[in-house]
């Protein structure tokens, strides 16, 4: 059934003049009485009868009319909600790692919707494998996920498992990040050595799905620190790099306001298993919204300013 004949159908009613009502509908008389017709033989009833007061419903046609107007209603209804959803209650929820440089992506991407009277942000950071649980189990549409260069196959496998499409964003070696009271701060050029003698804060995780066992180890063997403070969220980090010299963290390139808001310093050091990849997940079939792309597009950028030394 054609909702548009509901339509012309009820504004007859309305105007009690198949000539009004053509005029109200910018029609000409001929298509109306047409449409009509159309729809009174495709219900399989009388809809109006002409008299000398105009057009007027039959007994059957006013009980049709009843259903026609709780219908458009409906519809109505249903429209309006979706309007005024797609105007102003604006959804986005992400899993990603700590990192300054997405975090202020995220920042960039807010201030494109503060001024919007509903919206709802869920920005949550974690590692690896529960942005993929959480990506998985619908609790968030979309995740960035990080890991070391030659652990990506066994990622891009387990991603595969979980049909999971997986975009990576950038490839990048981790910089030290120092107080500008650290022993390193006047150093050039940072040498393994040169971190012996002080303390690494890093960050919780990180389980490798169906890495052997022997493997995972031989990798924490030779990435441990003497001295380590594990965190699980970004204030502290900054505490201890703030307010205590002998601290340091690996982290990825970091944006200079970051580093200056601190403030902090930003070194170089060559190191073995240095590169990672940040890669895009979300689930096969989901259909990108307007805010994941516009997220996706304020990371891409600060990822391109950070490369061109612009931030």
């Amino acid at each position: 059934m054609n909702l548009q004949h509901l339509k012309y159908a009820v504004e007859v009613e309305r105007s009690k003049s198949i000539s009004r009502a053509a005029e109200a509908l910018y029609l000409n008389q001929p298509s109306l009485s047409k449409a009509i017709r159309e729809l009174e033989s495709e219900i399989g009833i009388s809809i109006f009868n002409r008299t000398s007061r105009g057009v007027v419903p039959t007994k059957e046609g006013e009980e049709f009319l009843v259903r026609a107007k709780e219908i458009l209603a409906h519809v109505d209804e249903v429209e309006h909600l979706y309007k005024v959803r797609r105007r102003q209650d604006y959804r986005f929820e992400i899993a990603v790692p700590i990192a300054c440089y997405i975090s202020q992506a995220f920042v960039d991407f807010v201030k494109e919707l503060s001024d919007l009277p509903q919206m709802k942000v869920d920005y949550y950071e974690t590692n690896a494998m529960t942005a993929i649980d959480r990506v998985v189990e619908n609790d968030s549409n979309l995740g960035i996920i990080r890991y070391q260069d030659h652990f990506e196959d066994y990622f891009l496998r387990y991603l595969e498992s979980k049909e999971l499409a997986a975009i990576p964003i950038w490839q990048f070696e981790y910089h030290l990040i120092v107080p500008r009271s650290s022993p390193l701060a006047g150093k050039e050029k940072v040498e393994p050595a040169d971190l012996e003698p002080l303390i690494e804060i890093s960050h919780g995780d990180p389980t490798v799905p169906s890495l052997p066992m022997s493997i995972l180890m031989e990798q924490r063997r030779r990435g441990e620190s003497k001295r380590e403070i594990v965190v699980y969220e970004r204030q502290s980090q900054f505490e201890l790099l703030c307010d205590i010299p002998e601290t340091y963290m690996w982290a990825s390139p970091t944006p200079k306001q970051v580093l200056e808001r601190y403030p902090l310093l930003q070194k170089q050091c060559t190191m073995e298993g240095n590169r990672y990849t940040d890669t895009l997940i979300y689930r096969k079939g989901y259909r990108l919204t307007r805010e994941d792309r516009l997220f996706i597009q304020q990371v891409k950028a600060l990822v391109a300013d950070l490369q061109a030394g612009r931030r």
